[in-house]
């Protein structure tokens, strides 16, 4: 095994909590070309129940692996958005005891409260990971459980960091594969969260000239204090060579797509559910393979380029951020012994700072 992963392994190990025999976990995840430590550390103290892939992120080497081991069930977010089937899927997995859900994207925000009334065993809480799923559970008006989202955790900063760098990266490659580069053009960052600064950043560096649409006036400020020009959408679309949609919450609209620039390349951050309507798009362009991960659209004269079905391009190469993905699911698992220890709050929550501080410096001892 990769050292990497040998750390990463002995890192969860130190981490895990005690044993908890009827605590049965219910658990969304990337399936990445990657050894399954963490799903390992996860059975190691409780039983995973339920494995529920992210469909635009699994190596089918990964899948067939981790269905050897753990009862993997294929759906999509829409399907799971069925109070029915959501409760169907995790009754046929957990009959009895406590069940805690590891949610990525909010895959169970909309059914949430008829899983609190419905399920056969005690459900104790969610932890959200992701930004996306952090907002589709605040939303929620009366929680009827526990929420305790990491999406906003310090220590989810590097990692959210190190993915604006590899989108611009695999996006650089996808260019170069249809003989594009960036130099020499301009590009558009749609939404300065913390994965699009780091990709306005990326642009920066590489001198390429990049403008900011940011609808948060206080988001707005700060990346102008960077040194980025705003630019209304219009003119977004109209200008730009090259547009990255990192909002999480659509970025890009049926009629958006009439508007883009000629030649123009478009990249997302996260799926196309959450970052672009092209039901119409899809339907009224003609749509071409130029590579196995970039399609042309063309109509009437009007032409642009669309990586990856309009999903998440960082998982084309992987979306490696070495081993500060650990801290991450460091603190997923940190997460659910918190959830365990006491009876919390039913609203959205955060792991308490020391806490996280202890995660801190086990993982400093291990890859500092």
């Amino acid at each position: 095994m990769n050292p990497l992963f040998v750390k990463g392994n002995h890192f969860f190990e130190e981490i895990q909590p005690a044993q908890v025999s009827d605590l049965s976990l219910v658990v969304v995840t990337h399936l990445l070309d990657t050894p399954t430590i963490y799903l390992d550390c996860l059975q190691r103290f409780a039983s995973v129940a339920m494995v529920l892939p992210k469909p635009k992120s699994i190596s089918q080497q990964t899948l067939e692996n981790v269905d050897q081991r753990y009862p993997v069930v294929i759906k999509k977010r829409s399907q799971i958005a069925s109070p029915d089937v959501a409760v169907a899927t995790i009754n046929d997995h957990v009959t009895s005891g406590k069940v805690i859900i590891i949610d990525i994207g909010g895959y169970f925000a909309s059914t949430l409260s008829h899983l609190a009334e419905h399920l056969s065993a005690q459900l104790l809480g969610v932890v959200e990971v992701t930004e996306n799923g952090h907002q589709r559970y605040q939303s929620i008006e009366t929680l009827p459980v526990p929420v305790l989202s990491i999406a906003r955790s310090p220590l989810k900063g590097p990692e959210d960091y190190l993915t604006g760098q590899s989108i611009v990266y695999s996006a650089e490659a996808l260019m170069r594969e249809c003989h594009h580069i960036m130099n020499g053009g301009s590009a558009v960052v749609f939404g300065y969260g913390k994965i699009g600064r780091s990709i306005a950043k990326a642009l920066h560096t590489k001198n390429i000239n990049t403008k900011v649409v940011e609808i948060d006036p206080i988001r707005a400020i700060d990346a102008r204090a960077h040194g980025f020009d705003l630019i209304n959408k219009d003119d977004a679309l109209a200008s730009s060579d090259v547009i990255f949609c990192a909002t999480g919450n659509q970025s890009l609209n049926n009629h958006d797509f009439n508007r883009v620039k000629n030649g123009a390349f478009i990249f997302s951050v996260t799926s196309s559910d959450d970052e672009l309507e092209l039901s119409r798009a899809d339907a009224s362009f003609q749509v071409s393979q130029v590579t196995p991960h970039i399609s042309r659209y063309e109509r009437l004269g009007q032409y642009f380029y669309l990586a990856n079905r309009g999903d998440a391009i960082n998982f084309i190469h992987n979306a490696e951020v070495g081993p500060y993905i650990y801290l991450v699911q460091g603190e997923a698992i940190k997460a659910v012994n918190y959830l365990l220890s006491d009876e919390r709050e039913k609203k959205l929550i955060a792991l308490p700072n020391e806490e996280r501080r202890e995660l801190a410096e086990r993982w400093l001892a291990h890859f500092g």
